[in-house]
């Protein structure tokens, strides 16, 4: 059996497939932007694992993004939002 180790540089050619980085961004650039708008749904983020149920595609200038490697919110109807993510959506 083998087990890759994604973050040793050793194992760069891992065969798995796996989201390009540019699409892994974008995931959660869409997160970023449900949460900045307050837009209904369910969010979470592990590292490179992403799950958005509801919210919104972001805008193409929306440059916002997530900077924490994990986390959970909910936005209801009404504005109501509860998150473990307590950081501001500014690039740094």
């Amino acid at each position: 059996m083998t087990t890759y180790l994604s973050h040793d540089p050793m194992f760069k050619d891992d065969p798995r497939s796996s989201l390009p980085s540019k699409d892994r961004e974008d995931s959660l650039r869409a997160i970023a932007y449900s949460l900045d708008c307050l837009i209904p749904g369910l969010y979470g983020w592990l590292g490179p694992i992403r799950l958005r149920l509801g919210g919104s595609l972001p805008e193409a200038s929306y440059p916002g993004t997530l900077h924490s490697y994990a986390g959970v919110a909910i936005v209801l109807p009404g504005y109501r939002i509860y998150s473990t993510y307590q950081g501001d959506y500014d690039p740094r």
